[in-house]
Formats: C-alpha cells, sequence, structure tokens
C-alpha cells in the first residue's frame, strides 16, 4: 500500500472553486489524517476532482460515507445491482434491452441543483466516470458563492433571507425527455405528485459565513413575499447570474475521474452526449451536515 505524504497533493483547476487532488482513493481511506484534509479542502474548493481511479463500488459508498450519511437510491430502476447506494448513468444496456442506467439521452442538461425540489435535498453528491464518451458529456460547474456576489446590491437586499418554492414540475416539463421519457409510467406519475419544497434562496455557510445563491432554475418558480411582477423580473437575473461564463468551470472527464461536489453552493450541467459510444457513470449522493455546510433548511 501507498503511504501518503504529509499533506495531499492538489493544484487548483479553477481559482479556489475547483481543485485536483492526485491520489488514489483506496490510499486516503486507510489515513485518517487525509481523509481530515479533504474535508478541511472542500470547505473552500467545493468542486474536487480525483483522476485515474479505479474503484470497487464498495469503495466509493465507503469514500461517500466519509463526509455524510450515503442514501439510498430512490430511482430502483437505475439503481446498481450490487449496492443500492449507487445508481447508473449510462447508455449500455442489459440483455433484455433495458437501459443500465438513465439519463441516457444524448442531450445536453440545463443548469440545476441535484434535488432542489425535495423537502430535505441530500446536497453532497459524488460522480465516477468508468466508461466515459470520447465525444461530448464534458460536466461544468458553476460558483454559486461567485453567483451571489455578481448580483446587484438591491436584489441581493431584496432576496437574502427570503424563501423559495421549488416545484418538480417545472423540472419535468423541462427535462423529462431526459429522465423520464414515459410521462405515464408508474415513475413519472409518482415523481409528477411530489409536493412543492421550500427552501432559502440564499445559504450562508455555518463556519465561513459566505453567502451562496440556491436558484436552481429548473424548479424554482417564486420566491415567496415578491409580487408576481418582482418575481418576473427577479429570477431571470437570478438565472442569469447562476450560470455566468465567469464563474464556470468546464471539465472533459475521463475514465476514472471521480468527482466531487457540494449542490449547496455550486449548480451543474453537462454536454449532449454521443449515444453510439458507450458510458458508465456510477453516482452516489449523501447528506451533508448543516453545521459545516450550506444545507437548505
Amino acid at each position: 500500500m501507498t503511504v501518503l505524504a504529509q499533506e495531499l497533493k492538489f493544484r487548483p483547476l479553477h481559482s479556489d472553486f475547483v481543485i485536483e487532488i492526485d491520489e488514489r482513493i483506496e490510499d486516503i481511506l486507510a489515513n485518517p489524517d487525509a481523509i481530515e484534509q479533504v474535508r478541511r479542502l472542500w470547505q473552500d474548493a467545493p468542486v474536487i476532482v480525483f483522476p485515474r481511479q479505479s474503484l470497487e463500488e464498495a469503495d466509493q459508498v465507503r469514500f461517500t460515507e466519509q463526509f455524510g450519511h450515503c442514501e439510498s437510491a430512490n430511482r430502483k430502476d437505475i439503481q446498481s445491482p450490487y449496492h443500492d447506494e449507487i445508481i447508473y448513468f449510462s447508455t449500455l444496456r442489459y440483455a433484455d434491452g433495458r437501459f443500465v442506467g438513465g439519463f441516457a439521452g444524448g442531450d445536453d442538461v440545463d443548469w440545476h441543483s441535484d434535488q432542489t425540489f425535495r423537502v430535505k435535498p441530500a446536497t453532497g453528491a459524488m460522480l465516477y466516470g468508468l466508461e466515459v464518451p470520447k465525444g461530448g458529456g464534458d460536466i461544468y460547474w458553476a460558483d454559486q458563492y461567485g453567483a451571489w456576489e455578481r448580483l446587484p446590491a438591491d436584489v441581493r437586499a431584496l432576496i437574502d433571507g427570503r424563501t423559495g418554492t421549488y416545484r418538480y414540475a417545472k423540472r419535468m416539463a423541462i427535462m423529462n425527455t431526459l429522465e423520464l421519457k414515459d410521462k405515464e409510467s408508474e415513475q413519472a406519475k409518482e415523481m409528477a405528485k411530489l409536493p412543492d419544497a421550500f427552501h432559502p434562496v440564499v445559504l450562508t455557510h455555518p463556519l465561513t459565513g459566505r453567502k451562496a445563491l440556491y436558484a436552481d432554475p429548473t424548479t424554482l418558480v417564486a420566491i415567496e413575499g415578491l409580487s408576481e411582477a418582482e418575481n418576473a423580473r427577479v429570477l431571470p437575473l437570478l438565472f442569469e447570474a447562476g450560470g455566468s461564463a465567469e464563474l464556470v468551470y468546464r471539465h472533459k472527464v475521463r475514465n476514472g475521474d471521480l468527482m466531487m461536489w457540494d449542490n449547496g453552493c455550486t449548480m451543474h450541467r453537462r454536454d449532449e452526449m454521443q449515444l453510439n459510444q458507450p458510458r458508465l457513470m456510477k453516482r452516489t449522493t449523501f447528506r451533508l451536515a448543516a453545521d459545516a455546510y450550506c444545507v437548505p433548511h
């Protein structure tokens, strides 16, 4: 087993927002001090890339659990048959013709933050690229600390401390061709019944005090206390700030990349994929502690 250096090797990929840690996950797992270093680094860099990994599913789950409670997947149709905490995104098919995972469509995916439509979102996420297409499918992350700072002062004053209404029906209308191809399926019908979720549109990191915009354009439909006219004016400004080009890191995913991010202070999207190329990605989601991360209450 490799013995890690006293300090983890990392380099910035986009200011202090995205970093790459060039260490093997199995070695980090064997070293409690290394785990603690990753936790500290993640406070300032909410996106971390671990390149060239060779991970068993059990190791991905175990690594995930170092940072929060690892959820069991609610999408049973795309769940790993070996570990129910993992879901697959894939263009591959089982022998009976079913896709191995979800999100197999070639369309691009709009800016979003995972699980904003849930009453209690799990804001931590890890995505492992086991088989990555050579063309398309690049992943982008946008810094929502920076998005908050880019907003005009009057808009910040208007929305700070207010609650937003987040609705899955909006997301379903935008992204249904990717998530739930058959609107009449039982899965689609159940998702369509989800009640609205209510979250602050600005989150404050409990340790650093930094504020992050939490305005998912695929689910946020209104801000409490604003008039219809104010919502119509303000929401497009929030969505535009959230995806500002200066705040975006574009990652060309390669086989073996493990990507870890905090949905409380980032948004992400991906490019269109080539469906004639093999793809298999494995994702875990996990609940972060409200006393250490930007967690919507």
